[in-house]
């Protein structure tokens, strides 16, 4: 027999069967909807409540050994309330939430293990977090044999509750590969034909980072946090990790707990260059921050929301979340919205199913990046679609792995990180960029490698470091080739009579041996300034 509830004068209880059938045995009188609840004229600690028999009946149901959640640990729901609530046990071992009125919900203990807000504490004391509702979700953990689906309609039912939603667990949009330390196979960063894992390359076909090298290397220290499965201590990051988080437990331990997918990751955006050893990530003066989502290696949206809020109110200027689902939840949009609202550059690989691109890079918050190859065409399982952005090296890249070699890996996962060391080689050369900014600067800069401007299976084109760097380089030739003070309409005829194949002109602003229509755009954004 489940325990007797008392709502005021009414009361039911629960019935149970050998079977598992729960049986209500009286109705209880809700209080109407119609009028707001009474707050005044009570002792210090009265409340009011509210049935939940429907959630109570609903949720004595077994759940089958199929749908048991990941690694056997128990499932997560997600409610956002109308107004934010306090968790905690009453004297009879219920979980009670209370809201802003002192309305008290309960649940009971054995069939629902755990509950409590979501986030941390300081998140509630946000403005945009506020507005954007993260200060109302609470976190509800299922207790064992008990199936989510009728419990969701429940919660969907209640009062006060907007959204009522069960966890979405992922994986990492990642495949690991043989271990390859040389640095000649970083053809990612500098393509000269060379062959790998036995393919041979197009020369250029890479994001022309030693260009964006000599422009930038980064000066100022930028945070990107990880959102992934840890970092290992590799000697190409020095000192650069930072103290991170567990997601999952609210550990400050991150070592990799994924067979090296957040080292690789790491390495990509701030492996150390230059040094003599190893090989070279975007920006070599970055900061790691990572942030465990896994356990181990399929992901939960939940943890992955936490984690996120987490990183940007730790200052994180970009978010880096190599990973995919293929269905969304509110809770992590939120999440994202909450790091927009805040000016945090969020990155997202497209995942790795060959078909439509899947969460978060779907969300248009997101910079969505799908994966090519060394040949510069699109990796056969990147996927792709209308929500795409760009695409960047995904195939056989190699970079850091644990133990402190390297290890060449395909996957979306390793394209987007590209983008999020790029986006921090941008900050570390101007630190007052937006994330907006960042974003037109990233994908506008993109080169085309399909159909000319945007196609479904590479978006707006390949990743260009020296292209996007050069947007912000001060000592960008100057057109004003007549250097009378001005760029006019004398500077155009003069630009005009050297179109074409050029070997070395100072009408060919970027250096690509023509003077074309790249450079006009060069001039025209020079119009009229001295």
């Amino acid at each position: 027999m489940y325990q007797l509830f008392r709502f005021h004068r009414d009361h039911f209880s629960l019935c149970c069967v050998s079977n598992g059938a729960c049986v209500r045995s009286r109705p209880i009188v809700r209080r109407s909807t119609n009028h707001p609840a009474r707050v005044s004229g009570r002792f210090p600690g009265e409340t009011t409540m509210f049935s939940v028999t429907a959630l109570i009946t609903l949720l004595a149901i077994t759940v089958s050994p199929d749908a048991a959640p990941r690694d056997g640990s128990p499932l997560a729901l997600m409610i956002k309330t109308v107004r934010p609530m306090e968790a905690g046990v009453d004297s009879r071992d219920r979980w009670v939430l209370t809201d802003s009125n002192g309305v008290r919900t309960f649940f009971p203990a054995d069939l629902i293990g755990f509950a409590a807000p979501s986030h941390i504490p300081e998140v509630s004391r946000t403005l945009s977090a506020t507005r954007l509702g993260l200060d109302r979700w609470i976190r509800l953990t299922l207790s064992d044999g008990v199936a989510p689906g009728p419990a969701l309609e429940a919660l969907r039912a209640m009062p006060g509750v907007l959204i009522a939603e069960s966890d979405v667990i992922g994986s990492f949009a990642g495949s690991g590969g043989p271990d390859d330390p040389d640095f000649d196979l970083q053809w990612n960063m500098l393509n000269t034909g060379q062959s790998v894992q036995g393919s041979s390359g197009l020369p250029g076909a890479d994001i022309r980072a030693v260009g964006a090298w000599e422009i930038s290397s980064g000066e100022v220290p930028i945070i990107v946090a990880t959102l992934d499965s840890g970092t290992y201590q590799h000697p190409e990051f020095a000192s650069r990790i930072l103290p991170g988080l567990n997601a999952t437990n609210g550990s400050s331990e991150t070592g990799d707990v994924c067979g090296g997918h957040g080292t690789r990751v790491a390495g990509i955006i701030a492996a150390a260059g230059n040094n003599g050893s190893g090989l070279a990530g975007l920006n070599w003066t970055a900061q790691i921050l990572p942030v465990i989502v896994s356990g181990p290696c399929s992901v939960s949206q939940v943890d992955t929301a936490d984690g996120l809020v987490w990183a940007v109110n730790q200052g994180a200027r970009i978010i880096n979340m190599s990973l995919q689902f293929s269905a969304p939840t509110e809770y992590l949009h939120d999440a994202i919205l909450y790091a927009v609202e805040n000016d945090v550059l969020v990155v997202a690989a497209s995942g790795n199913s060959g078909s439509s691109v899947t969460y978060p890079g779907k969300w248009p918050e997101t910079i969505a990046v799908g994966a090519m190859t060394n040949t510069d065409v699109r990796w056969s399982s990147s996927s792709f679609g209308p929500e795409l952005d760009l695409v960047a090296p995904g195939a056989n890249v190699t970079s850091t792995w644990l133990g402190g070699g390297y290890n060449s890996s395909s996957g979306t996962s390793f394209a987007a990180p590209h983008v999020s060391g790029l986006a921090s080689l941008l900050l570390a050369n101007d630190p007052s960029l937006t994330s907006l900014e960042l974003r037109e600067i990233i994908v506008g800069s993109a080169r085309d490698i399909s159909l000319l401007g945007f196609d479904s299976f590479t978006g707006w084109g390949c990743l260009d470091a020296q292209a996007a760097l050069e947007q912000l380089d001060s000592s960008s030739p100057s057109a004003d080739l007549n250097q009378d003070g001005e760029v006019n309409g004398g500077d155009l005829t003069m630009f005009l009579t050297r179109w074409g194949a050029c070997a070395s002109c100072d009408a060919d602003f970027d250096d690509s041996g023509f003077v074309d229509g790249a450079d006009l755009v060069t001039l025209l954004s020079q119009w009229s300034t001295p």
